[in-house]
């Protein structure tokens, strides 16, 4: 690949100087940004920090929805009051967890970037319908929705 930029950039008779690492570093950071693929909003709470935000409280074992492809996985779901979700990003590029609809956000909740390997989590506290979408794959359908129900045993 280095070699065809090069031929391509001799026929045109560009004189300049190169070395491999120069080249191989031009290529990493046009790959990085392309391969990014992700907005920030003005709400983000990830602020790309190790640990995942959560809202506090809930139950421990919670419930998991992947990130794969463009796509939540299961794209909807229904928990109990207090269950927090985590949603993991096991896709090769960045995605948000944002909450709202038809693009969207309403405010409850927002990750922020979730890098691939990176997972947020959020608690539902309250009886509802949440619908979620992802910002940059939005148009692409990536939304899911959080029904959650009353737990029944009388809290």
């Amino acid at each position: 690949m280095y070699s065809r930029i090069i031929q391509i950039l001799n026929r045109l008779n560009m004189k300049f100087r190169y070395s491999t690492s120069f080249l191989t570093l031009i290529f990493v950071a046009v790959g990085l940004t392309l391969a990014g693929c992700s907005s920030s909003s003005g709400t983000d709470t990830n602020n790309n920090n190790d640990d995942p935000p959560n809202n506090g409280g809930g139950d421990a074992s919670g419930q998991e929805v992947e990130m794969v492809g463009t796509s939540f996985s299961p794209g909807t779901i229904e928990v109990e009051v207090g269950t927090t979700v985590t949603w993991v990003n096991n896709s090769s590029i960045t995605h948000t967890v944002t909450s709202g609809s038809n693009g969207e956000s309403d405010g409850t909740f927002d990750s922020g970037n979730v890098a691939p390997g990176e997972e947020f989590s959020y608690t539902f506290n309250e009886v509802g319908e949440f619908d979620y979408f992802c910002i940059p794959h939005y148009s692409g359908g990536m939304v899911g929705t959080v029904t959650v129900v009353d737990s029944g045993d009388g809290s």
